[in-house]
């Protein structure tokens, strides 16, 4: 039995295509259902797909890259879910009929399946899962497309790989977690943040939509704010501190859903618009915490930290609905409270500004409540920079 967790055996790539075919397949079995339950166990099956997608495609994108690009990565790969909330509005208003949309969103999920001939495996997880010449190929093949030297590759990744499989690193499976204080603190307050993010983004737009006015267009309006909001937040991230960002995101959305419930509801549309400023700033504070947890946990249970938090992310979801049945003073109080208590956790947590994603528990373990401040650009971890030595 190997020590590594299951998702290790099978690497970033093939999880995705695997989590983008469950989506498809049960995204089309859902319009065909014929009773309740396997109509719910198909939408188990199509959440459990898309769940999986996202957070795959996000850390294979965040371990292709270095780390000043980290920040610009992590808010464009934001931009298409924009598209893809703006688009909804006009596909259900074009398509009333339920099984008719239904197959409209889940058919073209197909095409991503191909992903896995198309994209390579991450190189960081290549590495850090001994397989070193694999790790190589790609990188090879990264350089040249960049138009970079490739001469000096296999040697400086080969001398990597000798000194991290000389190095004791521990390599920890999920539940190992519980039994570092460090890593369960950082766990503990990013499960509360995810869970906030998830139920105030989603029980917003459900807010939105239930304001006066033609949903189609709210939510339609509500998905045009989010872009400002993801395209400010590419400068926000290179200029502030993650701790800083997230806190101040979080509280600006309770403060904005605190506005939109005093506010007279005999101003409709500028309720409408307070909400959607609110609700943009819960989506930047998603951007950064997806972030913000990529960079916190090592590399052996990043896939599955980020799994478990999501998770807790979509159980936010499912509250969402059941808040918004409460008077809209009820449900915009507690999506403000939650929001400032989201800013609240944020503090014990460590800064992770441009700090390399830890390989180890070690390098996990090291980070510092303090910006580290770079020179230049140090490129990838797993390819440090080595000069030539004369034998």
């Amino acid at each position: 039995m190997t020590k590594k967790q299951t998702f290790s055996r099978y690497g970033r790539l093939s999880m995705f295509t695997t989590c983008c075919l469950v989506l498809a397949v049960a995204g089309c079995l859902v319009s065909v259902m014929p009773t309740m339950t396997p109509f719910i166990i198909m939408r188990f099956f199509e959440g459990m797909g898309a769940g999986g997608a996202i957070v795959t495609a996000y850390v294979l994108c965040i371990e292709y890259c270095g780390v000043r690009h980290r920040e610009t990565v992590t808010a464009l790969f934001h931009i298409p879910i924009n598209l893809g909330h703006i688009t909804l509005a006009g596909m259900s208003y074009l398509l009333r009929n339920c099984d008719e949309f239904q197959l409209a969103i889940s058919i073209p999920m197909f095409l991503f399946v191909a992903a896995r001939w198309l994209v390579m495996e991450s190189p960081k997880w290549l590495l850090d899962n001994d397989h070193c010449e694999e790790a190589i190929v790609v990188m090879e093949k990264f350089c040249n497309f960049n138009r970079g030297s490739c001469e000096t590759i296999r040697a400086e990744i080969e001398a990597y790989f000798a000194e991290i499989k000389n190095k004791k690193q521990h390599r920890i499976k999920f539940y190992q977690i519980f039994k570092y204080k460090k890593q369960c603190l950082n766990l503990g307050c990013m499960s509360i943040i995810y869970f906030v993010c998830g139920m105030g983004y989603y029980g917003v737009s459900q807010f939105i939509g239930k304001m006066s006015g033609n949903i189609h267009l709210n939510v339609a309006i509500s998905g045009a704010l989010l872009l400002p909001g993801t395209i400010a937040s590419i400068f926000l991230l290179q200029w502030l501190a993650r701790r800083p960002l997230l806190i101040a995101t979080n509280f600006l959305s309770g403060l904005f859903m605190i506005i939109v419930i005093s506010f007279p509801e005999n101003f409709p549309w500028v309720r409408v618009i307070v909400a959607c400023i609110c609700n943009c700033f819960f989506f930047m504070s998603f951007i950064t915490v997806f972030l913000y947890g990529v960079e916190l946990f090592p590399t052996s249970v990043r896939n599955s930290v980020l799994g478990f938090l999501s998770f807790l992310s979509r159980f936010g979801q499912i509250v969402a609905p059941q808040v918004n049945d409460f008077s809209p003073i009820v449900a915009g109080g507690i999506f403000a409270s939650l929001a400032i208590l989201g800013a609240i956790v944020t503090f014990p947590l460590p800064e992770t500004k441009n700090t390399e994603l830890p390989s180890t528990l070690e390098d996990s373990n090291t980070l510092s409540r303090k910006v580290v401040h770079l020179e230049e650009d140090p490129g990838p971890k797993f390819i440090p920079p080595r000069p030539q030595t004369s034998q």
